[in-house]
């Protein structure tokens, strides 16, 4: 309940600026969903009001779609909006600014996810990296308190970089950060660990599994006295949870961030059933892709954020190509003003189809292979064999591991969506082969993707 009383505390303080009469909560019980979406519906249609008058690609697109910005007045009216599209951010960036250059304080160049999509810019002002600073505060809050040290494997850049923005919020909340970068071998990790005494781990899930598994080599990580590992930029399935628990004794928690929406987003909820999301700055819609309309409860849809605070670069109903569900009912952890989406899984641009229209997508073997022990990594190709399409695995094995590319073959025969293929002759065998140490190693928050090679396979013949 910690973002919850959190988001109340927002809401309260007047930390922004007032964008109205409708958005203020009286004094009394704590708020409830009716305040709070009264309290986003204002700052929305200032938000509108604000990009209008600000952003020339907003001022046209409203003008394209009929759209008078003075019509939006509450969250009632988002839908109205149209979409913006990663391809007119990465298009044009500078048609977003709604201030002068020389206000800007960062300009953060990325891929989208770190391997997909297309490359982009994005701008804040030094409020909207304060706010950036304060969800932070709340995410890393929901772990960690004064007695803590934070260990940030992140890559140690330059001023309002994610690893010094997460820093700051560590230090927010009065924990002591320490970034440790991402190029270190495990035995400076440990050194560090050690003597600074760091009781929790930020970082990437990928690397600090890996960075797991050669700990183990030179100690038991269970006596490092870490207490949470809080893992981010990509899915972590319940077999490499379960893993990392065993082997730390101790709680794994996970984070969702996207740097367009300003990195942090979401922080796993107490109870371990969905994601939180920083709804002080941000709306959140899931849209069935192909129709463009609200997904139901429970169904999977497409992640479409807006941004309510944002002075240097507002972004409406930005779609992410992030695939989740609305989590429908009570909260276990016991937040009752809060929305909680899933886990995200896939990714639009991340599907591959093969057979007749069955959906391949990079995490989709997880549970399968990060339940063999020897396991640490893959990757997965869709190649020829002929005319039908085979996945070919490339397998990354902990030293000593007693795992045979003929036994994880053996195990991926038997996932449903590989069985129902071969059933019907729509692939050929999956093939498997063992990679040498280190081949899938990255230090960074890059994450898997599902390589279709049949065209140029195709082309060569």
């Amino acid at each position: 309940m910690f973002l919850e009383q959190w988001l109340h505390g927002v809401i309260r303080s007047g930390l922004e600026n007032d964008p109205g009469p409708r958005a203020r909560v009286q004094a009394g019980p704590a708020p409830g969903r009716a305040e709070v979406v009264r309290y986003q519906g204002a700052l929305l249609a200032r938000a509108v009001r604000y990009a209008a008058a600000h952003s020339s690609f907003y001022r046209d697109l409203f003008r394209k779609s009929g759209i008078r910005p003075e019509e939006i007045r509450g969250c009632a009216d988002l839908g109205r909006l149209p979409f913006t599209r990663q391809e007119d951010v990465a298009r044009a960036p500078y048609r977003f600014l709604c201030l002068s250059r020389a206000q800007i304080e960062r300009v953060h160049t990325f891929v989208t996810s770190g391997t997909t999509g297309p490359r982009k810019k994005v701008f804040w002002t030094r409020g909207d990296l304060g706010r950036i600073v304060r969800f932070m505060a709340a995410g890393i809050g929901t772990v960690a308190g004064r007695q803590d040290v934070v260990h940030i494997c992140l890559p140690d850049g330059p001023p309002y970089s994610q690893a010094d923005l997460l820093g700051r919020g560590v230090a927010a909340v009065g924990a002591r950060a320490l970034v440790a970068g991402t190029g270190r071998s495990a035995p400076e990790h440990l050194e560090w660990i050690r003597r600074h005494g760091s009781t929790v781990l930020f970082g990437c899930a990928g690397p600090l599994y890996r960075l797991t598994r050669e700990l183990e080599a030179l100690c038991d990580p269970s006596r490092c006295g870490v207490r949470v590992l809080f893992l981010t930029a990509e899915y972590v399935p319940a077999a490499r949870r379960r893993e990392l628990e065993r082997t730390w004794k101790c709680r794994v928690r996970t984070h969702y961030g996207l740097t367009e929406m300003g990195l942090g987003v979401a922080v796993e909820c107490e109870a371990g059933h969905g994601y939180h999301f920083n709804e002080a700055d941000l709306l959140l819609e899931i849209i069935d892709p192909v129709t463009l309309e609200p997904a139901a409860p429970g169904e999977e849809g497409e992640l479409v954020f807006t941004t309510l605070n944002r002075e240097a670069m507002p972004l409406l109903r930005y779609r992410t190509g992030d695939i989740s569900r609305w989590i429908p009912g009570p909260c276990p952890c016991g937040a009752r003003s809060l929305l909680r989406f899933d886990a995200v899984r896939k990714r639009r641009e991340s599907i591959v189809t093969i057979g007749a229209g069955e959906e391949i997508h990079p995490t989709l073997f997880d549970d399968v292979l990060y339940a063999l022990p020897g396991v640490l990594d893959y990757r997965v190709e869709v190649t020829r064999d002929g005319e039908r399409p085979r996945l070919d695995f490339g397998i990354e094995l902990l030293p000593k591991a007693g795992d045979t590319a003929h036994a994880i073959a053996a195990r991926l025969h038997g996932h449903p969506l590989v069985r129902r293929l071969l059933h019907r002759g729509e692939m050929a065998p999956p093939g498997v082969s063992l990679l040498p140490p280190g081949a899938l190693k990255t230090a960074d928050r890059a994450k898997k993707l599902v390589v279709d090679r049949r065209d140029r396979l195709k082309a060569r013949a």
